[in-house]
């Protein structure tokens, strides 16, 4: 099959939507299926990729990063001949994973072909908001309502809609998306499951990665640490990626007086990079109450990591009822403070714990997801 990818959002960006798009299309691409992908490049970047093989082919297009979120870019032309180029490759499916500038593009183009396009929702538009330079744009009720009016309009056109978690179907279909499919994104879990760092001697090592942005709240996750080590000064955190909240955030552990035990070991590009760094912790704080999935839960429970995460949107459905990982109040750091804390002294529910985490999550791995994915790319097709 011959699938057209449509993003806003890839490398060399870090964040869901690019692992998802790259992990989903590696795997697939090696079973002989074709892609070409359109997504933003800023000028004078060379839009390198990870090794991949010849049925991934990329078309980059101009764009401009946002202001207030450098790693946000914002493409702004596609060309006649990018246009030629989608022509001649002659897709049997469009698939677009943003609700911007480049999924349009996509969206527009198979309504004019009458090629079937489906429209993956990965993020709440509202995380967006926070970087819009309007003050307490984001706590605005007209604000919401917009942003929700907006992705009816922008995903009406799409023949098929999915979203990676059941209680993102109920959300949409709340704010009155019909008929929202669930089709989750694949992890590299053979890489996080083999993955065999040398953990910190004398120390448990606590771990968030991914974006360092606001919405993400790894403030909760900071003040968490302040108050565990209070009872355990051996503890320490890391911080692994690059954001906008990356400056505030090691202000706020230095006025706590943690500063030198909260790290920032930049990003790591890449399954196998990645897998390497997690593998050297111990816990995955996740205090995120936006996420729609939260693949980095996924693949902390495949390389084996206790995991503590915000009890809102879609970290309950990986952590079940406390069954996977401890669950706390969102926004609550004494909660999630207390929530370490009992792992670290029950050592027994601890690797109960983990020990179901890693059974469960299994099901995740890209190869079994993009089996589910080529499906319904060929009952489209057909």
């Amino acid at each position: 099959m011959r699938i057209a990818i449509f993003t806003d959002s890839f490398w060399p960006q870090i964040n869901g939507v690019t692992t998802s798009v790259w992990n989903m299309c590696t795997e697939l691409s090696a079973q002989g299926n074709e892609f070409l992908i359109f997504a933003p490049k800023r000028k004078k970047e060379n839009g390198s990729l990870p090794a991949h093989n010849e049925n991934i082919t990329v078309r980059w297009l101009p764009a401009e990063p946002l202001p207030t979120y450098p790693d946000y870019l914002i493409a702004y032309a596609f060309s006649t001949q990018d246009e030629n180029a989608l022509a001649a490759f002659r897709p049997d499916v469009i698939h677009v994973h943003t609700p911007f500038y480049v999924a349009k593009k996509g969206i527009d183009w198979g309504k004019k072909h009458h090629i079937p396009v489906i429209g993956t929702f990965h993020t709440l538009l509202s995380e967006f908001l926070d970087y819009l330079p309007i003050p307490g744009l984001k706590k605005a009720m007209i604000a919401q309502h917009v942003t929700w009016a907006y992705a009816r309009h922008f995903y009406k056109d799409c023949d098929v809609i999915t979203t990676p978690t059941p209680i993102l179907v109920e959300e949409l279909h709340q704010h009155g998306f019909k008929g929202v499919k669930v089709l989750s994104n694949g992890i590299d879990y053979e890489a996080f499951a083999r993955a065999k760092g040398k953990k910190p001697g004398g120390k448990i090592s606590l771990a968030y990665w991914g974006r360092i942005s606001f919405e993400k709240r790894l403030d909760v996750a900071i003040d968490a640490l302040s108050i565990v080590r209070k009872k355990h000064p051996n503890v320490e955190l890391s911080l692994i990626g690059y954001g906008p909240a990356e400056e505030a955030l090691k202000e706020q552990a230095e006025r706590l007086g943690i500063g030198k035990y909260v790290h920032f070991p930049g990003a790591k590009r890449g399954s196998a990079a990645v897998a390497r760094e997690v593998s050297m912790h111990h816990f995955l704080v996740a205090p995120s109450p936006m996420e729609t999935q939260g693949m980095y839960v996924l693949e902390a429970m495949a390389a084996g990591l206790a995991i503590v995460g915000c009890d809102a949107r879609a970290i309950p459905t990986a952590l079940g009822k406390n069954e996977r990982g401890l669950l706390f109040e969102n926004g609550n750091a004494s909660d999630c403070a207390e929530k370490i804390i009992q792992l670290m002294e029950k050592p027994v529910l601890r690797k109960k714990l983990v020990t179901a985490a890693k059974k469960w999550v299994r099901s995740y791995s890209k190869k079994k997801i993009a089996m589910k994915w080529a499906e319904l790319y060929e009952s489209l097709a057909e």
